[in-house]
This record gives C-alpha cells, structure tokens and sequence, in this order.
C-alpha cells in the first residue's frame, strides 16, 4: 500500500473515530467540560459593556451563566448581576415605556437570577418582578413590547420561563395568566407547527404567522410545554435525586401538596389540550434546520430548553441525545480563540458577552439541571384521583387513611425504632408538619432529635422533614448531620439547608460523600447561618 492510500486509510480511520466519540457527549465529557471552562474564563474576565442594549439583562444573563456553571454565588460578576437585577426589580413601579425597548427579556432574566441565587433573600424583587409582569400582560394573553397591542414569542417564552422558575422556588403564579398565555400560543401558531414573530390571532383556527422560523418555532414550542408544566398537565414528576436518598421504596406518594391540589382543580386545561399542538410543533423541529448564524446562540439555549421539557412530556430522557451532540460539534467549531463565542466566529446580533452565556447554558444543560434527572420507572400523574382526596391516599395498590401516614404516627414509629413497620419511600409531598404552632414545634424539636437515632433510616427521614420545617433555628442541626457516618444523611440534610435557605444553587454533596466535602460544606453552611444570626455558637 503506498504512503498516499495509508494516509487516506488512516484519516478516514480517525473520522469514523471522531464521530463515534461525538455520539457521546454530555455535561460531563471532557471534551464538553473544556467548552465550558473556556468561555467560563471569558466571562469572568471581561468587562460588561456599559452602554449595552440589554444592560441590566445582560449582567443577570451573564452572571446566571457563571452561577450555572460553577454553582459559585461569590464571583463578582454574579454579585454585580444580583445587584442590577435588584435595582432593576425596585425600579419597576416607576417604569415608563421607551420606545423598542428589551424591558421585558430584562425583567424575566433578573427574576430567573434571583430565583437561582437566593430566593428567599429577594423575595421582595421577586414578588415585585412577577406583579409587573403580570400586569402587562396583554389582554390576548400575550406578553410583548409595551407599547404594541400584539403579542411576541420570543418574549412570551421568557415570561413563561420567568414564571416557572418562580414557581419552583415558591413565589405563587396565578394559574388563570398561564392559561391565557396558552391560550394565546395555540392562537398564533402557524399551520406548519411554527410561530412567527408578533403573533396573529387566529381566533380558534391556524392561520400563516408573520415570518415563521426555526428560532421562534422552538421559542413557541418550548414556552407551551413549560407552561404545561406549571399547570401540572404532565403530571407530578419525580427525579432520581428522590431516590438517591436510601429511604426504602414502599411508603405511600401523594402527588400533590393540598395547596397544589387546590390549583389543579382550578386549572381547565388538561393535557389533551397540548397535544396535537405540540405534536405539529415536533413534526416542524424535525424537518427544519436553523440557517445562518442571526440569533443562532440564542436558539441554542431555547432548543435545550425545549428538548428538556419535551423530555418531561414523553416521561424520558436521553444520556447523549443527538441533537445535543450536534450542538456540541458546531459549538465548538464556533468557539473564538479567547474562550468566547460571537466575538469572531459565527458572528451575530447579540455581543459576545450574550453569546457566550447562552452557549455556555447549552452545553450544561442548564434546564436538565434545573428539572432534575427524571425516574423513568415511574407513572407520572395521579390526577385521575377523585377531586376530593384529602381523606384518602394510595400506599402501592391499597387506599389506606390520612391517619397511617400523618407525621405524628411517623414519628412514633421512628422513635420506636418501628423502621421495618414504616413504609416509606418517598415521603409524601403533601406529608405536612402541624398547622397549629405549638404541635409544629413539638414535632419539628422531636425530628431533630432523631437526627441523632441510632437507626440511619430514621435520621434519614429526619434531616429530610427538616427541610419542609421552614424554621431557620434548626439549620443548625442540619450542618451537624452533614458530619454523619451513614452514606445518605449528609446529602439529604444539605437539600433541606438549600430549601430553607432557598440557596438551591448552593452545596455540592453527593451520595457517600468524602471527609473534606463534608468539611467543606459545613464550613459554607455555618457561613451562611452565621451571616444570618452572628451571635449563634457553634459547639462543634
């Protein structure tokens, strides 16, 4: 064989490599990871432009991507995105429409920051952020540019996600403005299963959209099936995190919190609604490609964004789907020699700065981390239950009394050391300490108590109730369980540090953690306590 036939063998020996290692990329691939790093490295070194169009969102967008990626509130670009996001939220009241202004992607960028950073430390911008743009929501129920009657989906998108982040940390969305969104979006869709950019009311039928197009096709799309989510058409999901906590498997799950329960009765669409509709907008996203580099990044996010929740509608997700390898591939391509992405490469519309965060949000997959990875063993749903179902639960086939599965007949058993007699597997989400305060705090002083149990299973499902306690003077138990020798303890107990504290960005531990991450995130929580209550001693 000659050197000229060698070489073609080899190379096309390495392609065939090269495209086998491309089938599969994640989060965590090496090779994605450096991506990340790189333009995470950008970020972190460059100053924000001042004078930019989307100043405030801007520096949430940027400051949410680095706070994505590293799970690290203290960088200082976070710090300067929380404070413009802040001061843009308390400005809102006095807020005067300026011709063809971003005011809105602003608003919904500021609010998923905050939600992320610490929600219960701005829940005052946050509520302040969800009025405003409640109140501007068109009469269509459409959100668009203020001083225009009709409605823009790719801003619509933005408030649909604005209002599912919100959701999840807390601040309630009224469900009848999420249904007249999705009233809208079904509205405005074209008749090739895409949208267009200032939507035309068809009034009950499809009628063409003004220029309808890959980016906002996955832009409509993605904001209906997140808007099914906050309404609970797809049922309650759980995650593999839920199991991960070694509680065993037989303890009876309810769906829905009484006060979910009450909001899914109020809800009138049902998922049969979203179906078709989003079916069409399938059949579009699998024909099309995205052409030209024109808001190419900010389609990539919206496309994570979209096969996320799609993956949430089909009760399955892919480890290294195809369409996220592509992404991978010409990201990287497209990757400038700084780290960044726009800047000389791919050009487009959006600064470097803008690009760069988005592409970063994609190749984490940022909205999967958000979801949580889904327990495909698992039913989704629970709402073909009577409407009535506050006296009654399911344990495995059985319909069993309130009684059996109250926290006090829970407690009891766990004192007891009774685990073989308690069925649990995931503790019911509607699983509710005592209303009245002085039971409450009865039984909040006996579930810290049993963080000290011999028996791991009762600290286990100790340090978990903990964290729907919603009292702040018993975090200190919790970062002493975060010392336990039992493999599942420490994990569970930082969750419920993170729900009490609503930093859900915050700790890093992971089943059978070593001896330094618990050190390390016992020394982050008391920083946190400490900063609330400096007079608080610790008794190591």
């Amino acid at each position: 064989m000659g050197i000229l036939p060698k070489t073609l063998a080899l190379l096309a020996a390495l392609c065939c490599v090269s495209q086998a290692f491309a089938q599969s990329y994640t989060p965590e691939h090496p090779f994605v990871k450096a991506l990340v790093d790189r333009g995470v490295k950008y970020l972190q070194s460059t100053e924000l432009n001042a004078r930019a169009a989307y100043n405030a969102g801007e520096q949430a967008l940027v400051a949410y991507a680095l706070l994505s990626a590293t799970g690290e509130p203290d960088q200082p670009h976070v710090k300067r995105g929380a404070e413009a996001a802040r001061r843009l939220a308390r400005s809102l009241a006095s807020y005067r429409e300026q011709g063809e202004s971003k005011i809105v992607y602003e608003v919904c960028v500021c609010g998923v920051l905050l939600a992320n950073l610490d929600a219960a430390a701005y829940q005052v911008e946050l509520t302040l952020i969800r009025d405003w743009l409640l109140g501007i929501q068109k009469p269509h129920g459409g959100f668009g540019y203020l001083e225009r009657p009709t409605g823009d989906t790719s801003q619509v998108q933005y408030v649909i996600l604005a209002f599912w982040t919100m959701q999840q940390v807390g601040i309630d969305v009224p469900t009848s403005a999420v249904e007249s969104t999705v009233g809208y979006l079904l509205d405005t869709m074209d008749p090739t299963g895409a949208w267009g950019y200032q939507g035309k009311l068809g009034s009950g039928r499809l009628i063409p959209q003004e220029n309808p197009s890959k980016s906002l096709g996955t832009a409509g799309a993605g904001a209906l099936l997140i808007a099914g989510d906050i309404l609970g058409v797809w049922g309650k999901r759980r995650t593999l995190n839920e199991e991960k906590d070694g509680i065993p498997a037989a303890f009876v799950r309810v769906d829905l919190k009484a006060k979910e329960r009450q909001a899914r009765r109020e809800v009138e669409l049902s998922r049969s609604d979203f179906e078709n509709p989003l079916n069409m907008a399938r059949r579009f996203q699998d024909r099309s490609t995205h052409s030209g580099n024109t808001w190419y990044y900010y389609w990539r996010y919206s496309q994570e964004r979209y096969e996320s929740f799609m993956e949430i509608m089909a009760g399955k997700q892919e480890k290294s789907p195809a369409w996220y390898n592509e992404g991978v591939e010409e990201l990287a391509a497209a990757q400038d020699d700084g780290g960044s992405w726009g800047a000389t490469k791919k050009r487009e519309f959006y600064s470097a700065d803008v690009c760069t965060a988005f592409s970063v949000l994609y190749l984490i997959r940022s909205t999967r981390k958000s979801i949580g990875q889904l327990d495909e063993g698992v039913v989704f749903g629970g709402y073909g239950l009577p409407q009535d179902v506050t006296a009654i639960k399911m344990v495995g086939d059985r319909i069993v009394s309130e009684g059996e599965t109250s926290v006090l007949n829970l407690l009891t058993k766990l004192e007891e050391q009774d685990t073989n007699a308690v069925e649990v597997g995931l503790l019911p989400e509607n699983l509710k300490l005592d209303d009245d305060p002085a039971q409450r705090k009865e039984q909040v002083t006996r579930l810290a108590r049993l963080l000290t149990s011999p028996d791991p299973l009762a600290r286990r499902v100790a340090a978990k109730l903990l964290g729907r306690s919603e009292d702040l003077s018993r975090a200190p138990d919790l970062i002493y369980a975060l010392t336990d020798d039992d493999p599942h303890v420490p994990m569970i107990a930082e969750e419920s540090l993170r729900l009490l504290s609503r930093k859900l960005n915050s700790g890093k531990l992971q089943l059978e953690p070593s001896l330094a991450d618990r050190q390390s995130a016992v020394m982050f929580w008391k920083k946190w306590y400490l900063g609330l209550r400096p007079d608080h001693v610790f008794i190591d």
